[in-house]
């Protein structure tokens, strides 16, 4: 999906399937006078979505969303990449990423999302309470985290970590086999079985339990 949201309405039509249903009218007043491309993708492991200036003469601005994500959880990555864009524009790259400056930005234009009408009721008391103190990331609000992925389509056979009971064993995505241990501040402290070196993992953390 390579459009301007500037120019194309057409692309507005195409991102509506993705998004909660009546969201889609809100998004022209946050991008007008930005020339933006916006790309779907195909899944990405290590991040829901990103931005990134462009310097070419068809646009200044590219984000990107993967397309696995359930409606609620590409709107908040989308309202996430188009505050950074925000932030780019006014302060180029004298802030940093997740600073002062893009919490405003980014909790200032989530705002009109956050109704009853568009999200279901433990996704908008999740939002909520993120707007309040925003995080880098939907994963680290723990709250918010868990909201977003109920809606998920069935995840084939992966639990959160945070639900596996101590003293378990589970397959980590590359294949190597751990040991759940005990939390220690934020993260779960966890054994690789084979070398036996020490990993922490966050609680959101998809795994497949494993068993002897």
């Amino acid at each position: 999906m390579n459009n301007t949201l500037k120019d194309d309405k057409t692309l507005y039509a195409a991102l509506e399937r993705f998004l909660p249903a009546g969201t889609s009218p809100l998004l022209p007043p946050l991008l007008e006078g930005y020339s933006a491309l916006i790309k779907v993708k195909a899944a990405r492991k290590s991040k829901f979505g990103d931005y990134r200036p462009l310097r070419n003469k068809k646009h200044d601005h590219q984000i990107t969303i993967n397309n696995d994500l359930n409606p609620y959880a590409f709107l908040v990555t989308l309202i996430h990449e188009i505050a950074h864009m925000y932030v780019y524009t006014r302060y180029k790259n004298r802030v940093k990423p997740h600073g002062p400056e893009w919490k405003n930005i980014y909790s200032e234009i989530l705002e009109p999302f956050i109704d009853t009408d568009y999200l279901p009721n433990d996704v908008f008391e999740s939002l909520l309470e993120h707007i309040n103190s925003p995080t880098a990331s939907s994963c680290s609000d723990h709250s918010l985290f868990k909201a977003l992925k109920k809606y998920n389509p069935e995840s084939n056979g992966l639990m959160t970590l945070e639900s596996l009971p101590f003293g378990s064993r589970f397959k980590w995505r590359n294949g190597q086999v751990f040991l759940k241990e005990e939390k220690i501040r934020k993260r779960f402290r966890c054994i690789e079985l084979k070398s036996k070196r020490v990993w922490f993992f966050h609680p959101m953390a998809e795994i497949e339990k494993f068993d002897i």
